[in-house]
């Protein structure tokens, strides 16, 4: 298979990187209270930055580039639906690679199984099971994006990676091209779990975890960041509301 990165997927990727670790390095000023701890959280930030770890996502997923632009609505709705959630360093890789994941069996018209996911997220298949249920939940299955909705984020997106003192500046080599020319945004899908598999190479620091371990295991890590474990089900506290709020303009 081919699994080189969706053109488009690949000019998203810097810009959405952006938004998010703006987001974050606000969020991670907010203390985080352990009783609204999510599946998502982790100990410590994994030690993969935000592009790199979209980048790795964008490479050996092979989604449409339309699948990280939906990523961001989703998790938007999450931030939006669950006000005491915040979205930090702790729990940003784990929210990615389940949204994107989600997004591609939602939208793609081919998908990968959750196995394979589990190693592009450098997850085992267990827990990306189980967050891909929570995150289900959190969105409330409120997975259809309408073509309003799509290209107002996408116009937030181009907007952000214009704007003049931020990283994403055209000028330095990134560029969102135009909605027209991204994507036919179809309205009915037939997906179909038919791509065949690349081999992923292992993240950084990442545990060899063999299924048979993986069922019994308590402290399999992501990238060197156990999974923290959850008192109950409420979530931490939000500065802010909808994701595009991060957006310097």
């Amino acid at each position: 298979m081919d699994t080189r990165p969706d053109k488009t997927g690949k000019a998203i990727v810097p810009v959405l990187a952006c938004v998010l670790n703006q987001l974050c390095a606000r969020n991670d000023q907010l203390s985080l209270d352990p009783k609204y701890v999510s599946k998502f959280h982790a100990l410590r930030p994994p030690g993969i930055t935000i592009r790199d770890y979209l980048e790795r996502i964008a490479k050996y997923a092979a989604c449409s580039g339309e699948c990280f632009v939906l990523a961001l609505v989703y998790i938007d709705r999450i931030i939006q639906s669950n006000p005491n959630f915040v979205v930090n360093s702790l729990n940003i890789h784990r929210l990615l690679i389940t949204s994107v994941m989600i997004s591609a069996k939602f939208f793609d018209d081919q998908y990968f199984n959750n196995a394979y996911y589990a190693k592009v997220g450098g997850v085992p298949c267990k827990e990306m099971n189980s967050l891909e249920v929570e995150f289900l939940f959190l969105t409330n299955f409120s997975l259809f994006v309408t073509y309003d909705t799509y290209k107002q984020y996408h116009t937030e997106l181009r907007n952000h990676a214009k704007h003049s003192s931020c990283a994403c500046n055209p000028h330095r080599g990134i560029f969102l091209i135009l909605l027209s020319i991204v994507t036919t945004f179809k309205s009915s899908r037939s997906p179909s779990l038919t791509h065949s598999y690349a081999p992923v190479p292992k993240l950084e620091g990442e545990k060899d975890v063999s299924a048979a371990d993986e069922e019994k295991s308590k402290d399999v890590i992501m990238m060197q960041t156990e999974s923290v474990p959850r008192p109950n089900e409420n979530h931490s506290q939000q500065q802010g509301t909808a994701m595009m709020a991060s957006t310097p303009y």
